[in-house]
């Protein structure tokens, strides 16, 4: 019997022998089915392996437990590892043995078996010798007890898991040694303090203190040869499997093109899919012309690469010339599409919102809020202050992906503390301090006492904002494809508006219109709208009426992604059969789950009636919005987009590009949710240095003022997006506060624009 399978007899259900049926249960006359101890849960189908995935914690198609412990959740992550390695040896001897004259493979197997051997020796020993003593000898026997009972246990640095005997008797003055010790070596290489963010940076010391004294290093030749190359390798196997999923869901390549800090033109090529986002190429630019035709031979030789059959879009920013390469790239192979970064397009409405010429009291209200943050976060007794007496450590300032979003969200972040400043700046602590005789902390002091305008003001701005920036965070973000979300998030957005401004003409047209021109001439695709008709979870919505409108999308999707007319002519059969919830799709599981199951899993469980069509959605629905996933390692590509270098240390800085490119893609989920932004942080510093740099005319500070060493650690900002439930005013007004209309435009521009004008045509 396998381990995915549980058999029912008349008596005691049969179970195999792996370890996690310790923590789960076969359920009787129900066919794979298990159900976990720590929280009850019913696991239909998939048998043990699914449980693993419930216990260990794994994102996917089963919700994860709990109530379950830190150690149970390691040793199922184990058994997972295993098994998947497990997996890869049978399919690398099942190689050997269909060519086993194919020196080609011999020659990688036998390096592989080498890298293994030496894996072995680094824990005491090659694998062949292994595997004879641990039966024939008594010592290496215990050896591998304890190696197998130390898998069921989550290593001592894991939150909730229990601490060694050594470490839980080892002095205070002991550990403080072993920091600075550590700190000093830190110091010295000039390390970057955001480094021990890194997922890897505890697990590095846990493996060196396994082994115990004595351990020596990995010496530089080592550093830049051999294990360098190990690595390579392991991220080269890793994306393996990330590109067999591309036949499967589709790919989008996303180009982003930037400059660095020594003012070097660089675009960064990158494909996404639903496995995860790898890291293709960099290149500099700067001895080319970056016209059209340029772009379109860069991007022309990125798509031979990838293979022009996985490719669903191309996704670049919107400026002119990536438009028009995209547009020669889609002419030319006429089975992809050109797609404009989301992030970008709805990043450039918010910068309109904040444009002076239209929205003049939004650009001013911005001005006055961060001469409050400025004031505050450039004296550090003033920002512990408020960090430990007022705000409970959380931050006025709100690093964002892009710059105008930081504005908006900083914004609301602002309003959300009001009561704390104000209680902050009439506190005795401020009235004895020298700040509130200040000529700036006067002023500083008014605006949060005494402007009840500028309060009324933020809160009208962040009613506004708040809908657009929910659609970019929903575009930006990497827990899922959102190419089924964007249409109706777009029309969303703006009713919200609409309903906030309590549906007001002359309130909500000046900034509905910003919204409506950049979407009909920049963001709309019908890749947009194939993604909204093939989202159960809003297709088949009551309150959903664009149906028509976006038939026309998918079929101009179905032309472009599907070349053959047969599969055009069966596509559009089985439309029909989706369209009316025909088969599988009228099912009272698949009507169930239409909203619970995200669009790509709804799809696999209740297409199969419909083959072509569900392989059509899927890849459609799979896809990205934005190539914001574009991480911009910039100390790495200092070095790889320098002049000065010769062709075999450039081979050597393009490994490492790639190696660190594609762990920082691999582990951003983990990243994302457990790391803050602390926004006086130097890794911070470009986007936030509007909020919290101070202009040079009040750099006259003195020691007290810089004192950073008083100065807390923040706690992670709060995540005010996340408020589902409630689609009017984030921020409450004080019962002093009233009641009125703020008006935000500027009555003379006249900021009224008809359904056909463009109040931004010729703009960027």
């Amino acid at each position: 019997m396998t381990e995915n399978q549980s058999s029912v007899a008349s008596g005691p259900v049969v179970r195999s022998e792996d370890p996690a049926w310790a923590y789960g249960r076969a359920v009787p006359d129900a066919r794979n089915n298990t159900q976990c101890i720590f929280c009850s849960k019913m696991i239909r189908g998939g048998g043990i392996t699914r449980l693993k995935h419930h216990l260990a914690g794994i994102k996917g198609d089963v919700e994860a437990c709990k109530k379950v412990s830190e150690d149970v959740k390691w040793q199922m992550k184990q058994l997972l590892e295993d098994l998947k390695k497990s997996k890869k040896k049978k399919r690398r001897i099942s190689k050997q043995i269909a060519n086993p004259y194919d020196l080609e493979e011999e020659e990688d197997d036998d390096d592989d078996d080498h890298d293994e051997g030496n894996n072995d020796n680094e824990r005491g020993g090659s694998k062949s010798h292994s595997s004879v003593s641990n039966y024939n000898t008594k010592g290496k026997e215990k050896v591998g007890e304890r190696s197998n009972i130390k898998s069921f246990f989550a290593p001592r640095t894991i939150p909730g898991s229990q601490p060694s005997i050594k470490s839980a008797l080892a002095s205070k003055q002991m550990v403080e040694k072993a920091r600075m010790n550590f700190a000093r070596w830190w110091y010295h290489a000039n390390i970057p303090f955001h480094a021990a963010r890194s997922v890897y940076y505890q697990e590095a010391i846990d493996s060196i203190v396994a082994i115990g004294p004595g351990f020596k290093g990995p010496s530089y030749h080592d550093l830049r040869g051999p294990l360098l190359q190990k690595h390579v390798g392991e991220m080269n196997d890793y994306l393996l499997d990330v590109k067999n999923d591309w036949k499967v869901y589709g790919c989008s390549i996303m180009s982003d093109g930037c400059t660095n800090q020594r003012n070097t033109p660089i675009i960064n090529f990158l494909v996404y899919c639903p496995r995860g986002t790898m890291f293709l190429k960099s290149l500099d630019v700067s001895g080319l012309t970056r016209d059209a035709d340029t772009l379109f031979k860069l991007f022309d030789k990125v798509v031979q690469e990838v293979g022009v059959e996985n490719i669903v879009q191309f996704v670049t920013n919107n400026d002119s010339a990536y438009k028009s390469a995209g547009k020669k790239l889609m002419q030319k192979y006429g089975s992809f599409y050109w797609s404009p970064c989301a992030a970008h397009c709805i990043d450039l409405m918010l910068e309109n919102f904040s444009d002076r010429r239209y929205f003049p009291i939004i650009q001013e209200t911005i001005q006055k809020a961060k001469k409050i943050t400025k004031f505050i976060y450039n004296h550090g007794k003033l920002l512990s202050l408020m960090r430990s007496d007022f705000t409970n450590g959380r931050d006025l300032v709100r690093p964002a992906i892009t710059r105008f979003a930081t504005e908006f969200l900083s914004l609301q972040c602002l309003s959300k503390f009001k009561k704390e400043l104000r209680q902050m700046f009439t506190c005795d602590q401020w009235v004895e301090s020298r700040y509130a005789r200040d000529v700036m902390g006067k002023e500083v002091a008014a605006l949060v006492l005494e402007d009840k305008e500028f309060w009324l003001q933020c809160q009208q701005i962040v009613k506004i904002s708040e809908p657009l920036v929910r659609v970019l965070r929903l575009v930006d973000g990497d827990e899922k494809p959102s190419m089924g979300y964007l249409y109706e998030a777009m029309d969303k957005a703006k009713e919200n508006i609409k309903a906030r401004l309590k549906n007001k003409i002359s309130a909500y047209i000046p900034f509905t219109s910003v919204i409506d021109a950049r979407w009909d001439k920049q963001l709309h695709s019908p890749l947009h709208a194939a993604g909204c008709y093939l989202n159960p979870g809003i297709f088949f919505r009551p309150s959903f009426k664009k149906q028509k409108e976006i038939t026309k999308g998918l079929l101009s999707t179905i032309t472009r992604l599907v070349p053959d007319p047969d599969e055009q002519d069966t596509l559009s059969s089985q439309i029909e059969a989706y369209k009316k919830a025909l088969g599988d799709f009228g099912m009272p599981m698949a009507i169930r789950q239409r909203e619970k199951l995200n669009p790509v899993a709804w799809w696999e469980q209740f297409g199969n009636d419909t083959p072509e069509l569900q392989k059509f959605a899927i890849r459609v629905l799979s896809q990205c919005c934005s190539a914001t996933g574009c991480e911009r390692a910039w100390s790495t590509f200092e070095f790889i987009h320098s002049k000065r270098r010769n062709r075999l240390e450039h081979k050597r800085l393009n490994d490492l590009v790639f190696v660190r490119y594609n762990l920082l893609l691999r582990e951003r989920n983990i990243r994302r949710t457990k790391d803050y932004l602390d926004p006086i942080s130097l890794d911070n510093i470009d986007l936030m240095d509007d909020w919290v740099a101070e202009d040079s005319e009040f750099l006259l500070l003195t020691e007290e003022d810089v004192n950073w060493a008083s100065i807390e650690e923040p706690l992670a900002t709060m995540n005010l997006e996340d408020n589902d439930n409630d689609d009017d005013d984030v921020v409450v007004l004080d019962e002093d506060d009233g009641d009125d209309d703020v008006v935000l435009t500027n009555a003379n521009t006249h900021v009224y624009y008809g359904p056909d004008v463009d109040p931004f045509d010729g703009w960027e």
